[in-house]
């Protein structure tokens, strides 16, 4: 996914000239503003906050094969807990 950076003085898109990782999660890019009247250049810092959805790497191969096996409506019966014998 992509995202716009616009300049904090004039407002108009600029353009990541460059970028170092500070950190696996932090990473600062170096801006330039593409109004020519402006010329503003800039950092800006891109980190990582929060995960919406866990990542399916994180599951077992055992169970992550059996995802990829099962047609998509039926998935989310991998994930249901059996009941335990009366």
């Amino acid at each position: 996914m992509a995202f716009r950076v616009h300049c904090p003085t004039c407002g108009k898109v600029a353009v990541i000239t460059t970028s170092n990782e500070m950190d696996p999660s932090i990473k600062q890019a170096y801006c330039a503003c593409k109004d020519p009247e402006c010329g503003h250049t800039f950092v800006v810092n891109v980190e990582f906050s929060h995960s919406l959805s866990p990542s399916a790497l994180n599951l077992p191969e055992e169970l992550r094969r059996r995802i990829r096996e099962t047609q998509p409506d039926q998935q989310s019966s991998l994930f249901q807990k059996e009941e335990a014998p009366a």
